[in-house]
């Protein structure tokens, strides 16, 4: 429910793999890509580096501009390299696009993600929680934002990278920016986490793509920082002024937790692969490729995933709601409660209700009008189970502005201004049900038999 689906790029940690797009080039460089070279004992060899970057470029480009780009890239696939400690199977291809051309790109990259009904429903549903301002533009929030902040990218799809031309070859920052995506390129051809990610956001539990992104970006964001330390201070300074000239207004005025959510990947996914690399180099980071993690709890707490702890078992919800759509089931994991918490508690609070997680699923339901929600909580042990409910309290009573509770068959029922809260705790579980329709909500608790 939270931006797990939408890989968008952030200035400072550069960009994020992307969904597939049309091409929008028109010129192609000579085909330089090679394959791999298998020797008698097995092993494989990286090929040889072409002299420039294979890909495409607008046409509306300066020749001179392209191939001094080109030749600049092919620097940059051996840094990627170096910082990763991997060679590339084949050499990426690089698609160098004018400034109306990326703009496009960029554009159709976002239209596909975002489907203009969803993230109506997710604004109506956020807005219930107190997580946005009743009437915000949610859709054109999200627009602008990834307008603002993609400055290049991995298309996983087309398995190329995507950067804006720049007439002086790439700036200090856009180098950062490029090692970043590449470092993309290289484990995807290795790992194929792209195909993996696809699957888990199609059939998994969000939770679980949110984590494999952790480590994709975590990953790569270890490497981009591994490359500036390499930088000559001069060089280092120029991206550092880049950087804080990089229009970021709108970033800066969305919501606290939008914000949260957008760093996730980049800021605690960086946590968990240092810890990886810390206790097992670059091969444990390897290997995580191999056995992804599969809850953000696992990437807030490296050693929960390195001793294999999974979420607890817990049977699916059922519930149903009679002539509304059942627009999403999932699972919020232990970042996506910290999320929504920080809008009713301190960070250090939050953090501490959503530490106990042991597992959850939701049902949420839309009519077109009213939205509906429906959520079971496990702890890892009956105190966990309190703090949360004990969250979710203050959630109703702060954000959601759902008045005073009374006491109502064990549990505790919000029923003012507009939305509908129930909240009950059953030992180490915990039961939530909300709806902008009090007999839609009255409904699933009934189901839930509570």
């Amino acid at each position: 429910m939270f931006l797990a689906g939408i890989l968008v790029a952030l200035a400072l940690v550069a960009a994020a793999c992307t969904g597939t797009s049309e091409p929008t080039t028109t010129s192609t460089s000579p085909d330089s890509t090679t394959t791999p070279t298998t020797q008698a004992d097995g092993t494989t060899t990286a090929p040889q580096a072409p002299a420039e970057a294979p890909g495409t470029s607008s046409e509306s480009l300066d020749p001179a501009i392209v191939a001094n780009m080109r030749e600049e890239a092919v620097a940059l696939v051996a840094e990627a390299e170096v910082v990763r400690g991997l060679p590339f199977l084949s050499t990426p291809e690089v698609t160098i696009l004018d400034e109306a051309a990326f703009s496009q790109r960029v554009a159709d990259l976002v239209a596909e993600d975002l489907d203009a009904d969803d993230i109506g429903i997710d604004a109506r549903f956020l807005t219930m929680l107190g997580m946005l301002e009743p009437g915000t533009d949610y859709y054109q929030l999200l627009i602008d934002l990834y307008s603002e902040q993609v400055a290049g990218f991995y298309d996983g799809d087309t398995k190329e990278l995507v950067v804006p031309a720049s007439p002086d070859g790439f700036s200090p920052l856009q180098k950062i920016t490029v090692v970043h995506e590449l470092v993309h390129a290289l484990t995807d051809q290795h790992f194929d986490f792209n195909e993996e990610f696809d699957r888990r956001f199609e059939e998994g539990t969000g939770d679980d793509a949110s984590a494999i992104r952790g480590l994709i970006e975590g990953d790569a964001t270890r490497s981009q920082f591994v490359y500036m330390e390499s930088l000559p201070p001069t060089d280092a300074l120029a991206a550092a002024t880049e950087a804080l000239g990089y229009d970021s207004a709108v970033l800066e005025s969305s919501p606290g937790w939008l914000q949260a959510d957008l760093l996730f990947p980049y800021e605690q996914g960086l946590r968990f692969v240092e810890q990886i690399v810390s206790d097992g180099g670059l091969a444990g980071v390897d290997q995580a490729y191999q056995d992804p993690p599969i809850t953000t709890e696992q990437i807030l707490d490296a050693a929960k995933y390195q001793r294999g702890e999974g979420p607890a078992p817990l049977a699916p919800l059922t519930v149903d709601l009679p002539g509304w759509d059942l627009y999403d089931e999932a699972s919020f994991g232990e970042w996506g409660l910290r999320v929504m918490f920080s809008e009713a508690l301190a960070s250090g609070a939050a953090t501490q209700a959503a530490a106990g997680w042991g597992n959850d699923n939701y049902r949420v339901f839309d009519n077109g009008t009213d939205i509906a929600l429906a959520w079971q909580y496990l702890g890892d042990v009956e105190r966990d189970a309190e703090e949360v409910a004990d969250a979710f309290i203050a959630q109703a009573r702060g954000p959601m502005n759902a008045g005073a509770p009374v006491e109502d068959g064990g549990g505790l029922l919000f029923d003012q201004n507009g939305v509908y809260v129930f909240i009950d705790r059953v030992d180490d579980a915990v039961f939530f049900v909300a709806s902008t329709d009090p007999d839609a909500g009255a409904d699933l608790r009934t189901q839930l038999g509570l």
